[in-house]
């Protein structure tokens, strides 16, 4: 039996001896003292709650209408003689914008001032005639009187035959025709009431006939009742016209109003603020000016997107144009106990959070609406836990959670 050699015990030793250098080095090894884990501390911003009563402020979008146009229209057949305005240009009231010419209707007025005066002349007459029969009436009776004595005499003569038949015949004829006569004057008489209200109701159509066209006359010339702009030329200088024509249309700037639509979800409060007679307000930037309007009224009918708004116009309607699109601010009614925060201070649309001993708790809020600041739009929140004095969160961190520990250095106002 052969002895093992050194070249087959090498490998062995080599393992035991490496075995034996690992416990030397782990038995030799320096120690160290464990460190405890720091908690991270986020850096944000807060704002200190302050409960107000404010009014939420509500974005519409409208359109800026002028019910008050005026459609300026020829009265007449006639020609266009002169026009002192252009399209776009201001007006003032009295002041002449559009002439026609005045030989289409003076003769019209002259003809019809005639009828008139004809008319008072024929009534005039009538009276005088009416007196005259008077008096003629008391001389009919009269002679009608004598002939009745004149035709008994001639009866009485005849029956004492000192009278011809001839002479009775007379008498009665001239009888009749004195009662005929004086018929004639009574009917007169009775029939001049009649003839008077004839003559005035043709008097009184003539008049109406002066008026009409003395009417014609005055709006031969077209003249601005108000304050306002041109807003379209129908006609030139010579053109011909017809009657009712349009020949040129402004409006009043006093009386323009802009037309919104306000949400469905909104309808019931606004229309529960205007029965309770609150005057809400807004406000809209034009042109680089700032209008101040007024709710007036809400349209007769809404539809399934809302119903529109009519706001009139406080200030600043001098610069705004019908047509115009506009986005305004309405202010909403007052709500009670809200604070006013960025956007970035809302979670999910109805959440926010306290800073309480640097670390975050949440609270469930009610969104009252948007609120305009200094030109920056933000959002009002309420909550019947909000206390005055809160700290909340501003800086919108996406790992919020309840218990996060945070720091800040810095307050929103």
């Amino acid at each position: 039996m052969t002895r093992p050699t050194l070249k087959q015990f090498l490998p062995f030793l080599i393992i035991v001896i490496g075995i034996t250098i690992f416990f030397v080095l782990k038995a030799t090894q320096a120690t160290s003292i464990p460190t405890p884990a720091k908690e991270r501390s986020w850096h944000v911003r807060m704002q200190i709650a302050n409960l107000q009563q404010l009014s939420p402020s509500l974005t519409l979008y409208g359109q800026i209408e002028n019910p008050a146009r005026v459609n300026a229209a020829a009265p007449k057949n006639s020609r266009v003689t002169s026009i002192h305005v252009r399209e776009g240009d201001p007006i003032h009231p009295a002041q002449l914008l559009l002439t026609l010419d005045t030989r289409d209707f003076k003769p019209r007025l002259a003809q019809a001032e005639a009828r008139v005066a004809e008319l008072q002349a024929l009534i005039q007459s009538e009276q005088t005639r009416y007196k005259a029969d008077q008096r003629a009436f008391a001389h009919e009776q009269s002679l009608l009187t004598l002939e009745h004595s004149a035709v008994n005499r001639a009866k009485m003569l005849q029956n004492k035959r000192l009278g011809s038949l001839a002479a009775l015949e007379l008498a009665q004829q001239e009888l009749n025709r004195q009662q005929l006569a004086f018929t004639n004057r009574q009917l007169a008489l009775d029939d001049h009431s009649a003839r008077q209200l004839q003559l005035k109701a043709r008097l009184a159509h003539a008049q109406a006939d002066v008026e009409l066209a003395q009417l014609d006359l005055e709006r031969s010339q077209i003249i601005a009742p108000f304050t306002g702009f041109v807003e379209k030329l129908s006609v030139a200088p010579g053109d011909q016209v017809t009657a009712n024509q349009i020949l040129m249309s402004f409006y009043s700037t006093q009386q323009l109003e802009v037309r919104a639509k306000i949400p469905a979800s909104f309808h019931n409060e606004i229309q529960s603020a205007i029965l309770s007679k609150l005057q809400l307000t807004a406000t809209a930037s034009y042109a680089g000016t700032t209008l101040q309007l007024t709710l007036d009224r809400l349209s007769g009918v809404a539809d399934a997107r809302g119903i529109d708004a009519l706001f009139s116009i406080s200030s600043g309607n001098e610069w705004v144009r019908p047509g115009s699109s506009i986005s305004l601010s309405l202010h909403r009614p007052d709500k009670k106990n809200v604070v006013v925060l960025p956007y970035a201070a809302v979670y999910d649309n109805n959440r926010i959070y306290r800073i309480i001993n640097h670390r975050l708790q949440g609270l469930n809020v009610q969104i009252s609406g948007n609120y305009l600041a200094d030109n920056d739009e933000k959002v009002l929140v309420f909550s019947p836990q909000l206390q005055q004095g809160d700290k909340i969160l501003t800086t919108h961190l996406p790992n919020a959670i309840n218990g996060l520990k945070v720091d800040f250095s810095a307050l929103d106002n």
